[in-house]
């Protein structure tokens, strides 16, 4: 198990904040992947894109050491995962904004293969 600090403070984020980071991480993340998915210019339902298990992940107050799955259940379907770090530091950390980065790219570039066949 990490610890998430405050780099201002160096102080370890309380319970609530890491849920709260975690929170905008996972909807940052959702919302790029749409977005991106958008400029393919094909036709996407956003209530198939979801975070598997995302009900029982989402309000844990602990940094865990696992990957969560970002779910895209059309044709193909699509998933990716995600350290729960890179939630935790999406919008705030450079280097889990490109490790997200980099699992959007191969998730996209999947679905745009397919809809060019």
């Amino acid at each position: 198990m990490e610890t998430v600090t405050v780099s201002e403070q160096s102080k370890p984020l309380s319970p609530p904040d890491l849920m709260e980071r975690r929170f905008n991480g996972m909807q940052a993340i959702r919302l790029e992947f749409v977005s991106r998915l958008m400029r393919l210019d094909i036709q996407i339902i956003t209530l198939s894109i979801y975070w598997e298990d995302g009900r029982n992940f989402m309000d844990v107050p602990v940094v865990q050491n696992v990957q969560r799955k970002l779910v895209c259940a059309t044709l193909p379907r699509v998933s990716g995962k995600f350290d729960d770090m890179v939630l935790l530091g999406y919008t705030y950390d450079p280097d889990a904004k490109a490790k997200a980065d980099a699992e959007l790219d191969r998730m996209v570039e999947l679905i745009r293969d397919f809809s060019h066949q």
